[in-house]
């Protein structure tokens, strides 16, 4: 992934709307934000995690729209779209109205994973409707408590992802309530404190009490 294509990118959209401009027209924004903590956190008598469905953005358009009408259809709880892998090369700048699209097309609460280094970012993403974003804490760093507590005030979840004990104590001290943890899954639930939400990815089907011990919410890729 390319920091300096997403920079690149960034610069241009806010020479063409300016972050004033872009807050402007939540005005007349047709979306609101519809997950929030409690929707993910699983109940203490139930035995399985609530399941999230995430979607190769890579795929055909063709395959794509299977793919999204099944998620439509199914009994996820939310949709996850990975925008990371499209910095390998200079994205486009239609690369956003992807979200308009599926979030006219699907139900589902939308959950989006990408580069996200500024506040711009963030109320880009609410403009075209998505639902709750995954913070990388080794791309913001001390800006992360910033980002979370940003995202929180215009309605959006804040879900920081952890891949180290690092990140964990970045993300305790960002006052972050939800985490998608994608490395070192025992060890770093085991130093997680009581009453933050956990999400991570489920690498082989199907969600069972045993997979689900822990966890809220389990990933699956399609």
């Amino acid at each position: 992934m390319s920091i300096e294509n997403l920079k690149a990118l960034l610069k241009l959209k806010q020479e063409m709307r300016p972050f004033d401009l872009l807050g402007r027209s939540l005005a007349y924004n047709p979306y609101l934000p519809r997950l929030s903590l409690e929707q993910l956190q699983r109940p203490k008598n139930i035995p399985l995690a609530h399941t999230l469905l995430a979607l190769d953005v890579r795929q055909d358009l063709e395959v794509f729209l299977e793919n999204l009408q099944k998620v439509q259809e199914s009994q996820a709880l939310a949709l996850s779209l990975d925008f990371t892998p499209l910095y390998a090369k200079e994205p486009s700048l239609e690369m956003l109205d992807l979200l308009g699209f599926v979030r006219r097309l699907c139900s589902k609460p939308l959950i989006l994973k990408d580069l996200i280094v500024e506040r711009y970012q963030i109320l880009e993403a609410l403009v075209y409707g998505v639902d709750a974003l995954i913070l990388d804490p080794s791309l913001l760093q001390k800006d992360l408590k910033d980002m979370v507590a940003y995202a929180m005030h215009l309605g959006l979840l804040a879900i920081v992802q952890v891949a180290s004990t690092a990140d964990l104590k970045h993300a305790i001290l960002a006052r972050a309530k939800a985490l998608y943890i994608v490395q070192d899954f025992k060890e770093i639930l085991q130093l997680v404190p009581q009453g933050l939400v956990i999400l991570k990815d489920l690498s082989t089907p199907p969600i069972t009490p045993t997979n689900s011990y822990g966890v809220d919410a389990l990933m699956l890729w399609s």
